[in-house]
């Protein structure tokens, strides 16, 4: 389970509501209460109000409901992606579209799907097409659904402004990942790739995805969990089509998150340390310059074909449980658990570039599967144009050996 996961999904004030009124003070309160309130306040409070409209939607439909609302889950995961609901409708906004054409948003491993379902309310109907949910929980289309598939039962309602669909997809599968862009981009059409919560190397996966693609012209990714140790036993090396390259010991770790603690020989520190080299090798490889990009509107997203990759701090969690924090009184011989605070998952990467109505290099280019990481190259290149919030990147990068 992911470090956000922890805490009761069966909340009281939830279940004995009696009133809409009374329902949305109960999520108001849980909404305040959360770090990321504080800046991106009004935007929650407009997700509170088209909850309690789902509320209305959905009631009739009690068990449906009961799924939707969760207990005080809706408004942990409304409130860990509000970073990426603001980016992504501010691009959409401001996205320039000529032809007809009309945007694609790829939600990667959606679960459940709560940030696809805000988007559809939060989004210019005119502007987007659709909205799809990937997940390897979601069965695949024309096969029966078993127990431990989602019901899409919320997602296939024919009420959402923009329309929902679903993708069973395993990221970590070639074959799956080309198949997700030749069914939604390989005409070219305008898309936004976004994944909260991406645990290991899906983060880097997910950026495999925006670099094969040139009609992506915003990424927003949150990663979660380091990779796993083995990587590094393995002496692998990470990287991506753009040339830069990582050895994964700088960033894989032992232990994993279960039931919201997380157990493994990885101290703090360490844990902290290697998500900084993470979330940094993760942004340096995204290609925000794209070859034939400045499609309709793009010079203006930041010059002819080239884009701009952002690492910002948004904090959205608070506090995390670390099984092996324990401090010992060396007077009184005891142990106590301390809570510490986890700001290190609050790294969100967006990287807005000009999109080019092309086709998925990978849909046109074999060559395009042989990239440094299969190759185990290692290269030092000049970064693309990127920003820390505080300034620019000199472009240097570090070689990391095996």
């Amino acid at each position: 389970m992911s470090p956000h996961g922890h805490g009761s999904d069966d909340d009281e004030a939830a279940v004995t509501a009696i009133s809409n009124e009374e329902w949305c003070s109960w999520l108001h309160a849980e909404l305040r209460a959360c770090p990321a309130y504080a800046t991106h306040g009004a935007l929650l409070d407009e997700c509170c109000a088209i909850a309690a409209r789902w509320r209305t939607r959905f009631w009739g439909r009690k068990a449906l409901w009961n799924r939707m609302r969760r207990g005080s889950r809706l408004a942990k995961e409304l409130a860990e992606a509000a970073p990426v609901l603001e980016r992504a409708r501010l691009e959409a906004q401001s996205v320039k579209l000529e032809g007809g054409a009309r945007v694609v948003v790829i939600d990667l491993c959606s679960g459940f799907g709560y940030m696809a379902m805000f988007l559809s309310e939060l989004l210019p109907p005119d502007k987007v097409e659709r909205i799809v949910l990937v997940d390897k929980a979601w069965a695949r289309h024309g096969v029966e659904r078993r127990p431990h598939h989602i019901d899409p039962a919320h997602i296939s309602d024919p009420g959402w402004p923009i329309r929902l669909s679903t993708s069973h997809a395993d990221l970590k599968t070639p074959s799956d990942r080309r198949s997700l862009l030749r069914a939604f981009l390989s005409r070219g059409s305008p898309a936004m790739l976004l994944g909260v919560h991406l645990c290991g190397t899906l983060s880097l996966r997910a950026v495999d995805l925006f670099n094969d693609s040139p009609s992506f012209f915003f990424l927003g990714l949150k990663p979660c969990c380091l990779p796993p140790a083995f990587f590094a036993q393995r002496g692998d090396v990470f990287g991506s089509a753009n040339g830069h390259c990582f050895a994964a010991k700088a960033v894989a770790v032992a232990g994993k998150w279960q039931r919201g603690k997380w157990v493994g020989g990885a101290s703090r520190q360490e844990l902290q340390r290697k998500f900084a080299v993470w979330v940094d090798n993760l942004s340096r490889c995204v290609e925000c310059d794209v070859e034939g990009g400045g499609g309709e509107g793009g010079e203006e997203a930041g010059g002819a074909g080239r884009g701009v990759v952002a690492v910002e701090q948004h904090r959205v969690q608070s506090l995390w449980r670390l099984s092996s924090c324990r401090e010992t009184s060396r007077d009184l011989g005891t142990h106590r658990r301390r809570r510490c605070e986890r700001r290190f998952l609050n790294d969100f990467i967006f990287c807005s570039r000009p999109w080019a109505a092309l086709a998925p290099r990978s849909a046109t280019s074999a060559a395009h599967a042989a990239g440094p990481e299969a190759s185990g190259t290692l290269a030092a290149v000049p970064a693309p144009n990127r920003s820390n919030g505080a300034g620019v990147h000199d472009g240097t990068l570090v070689e990391l050996g095996r």
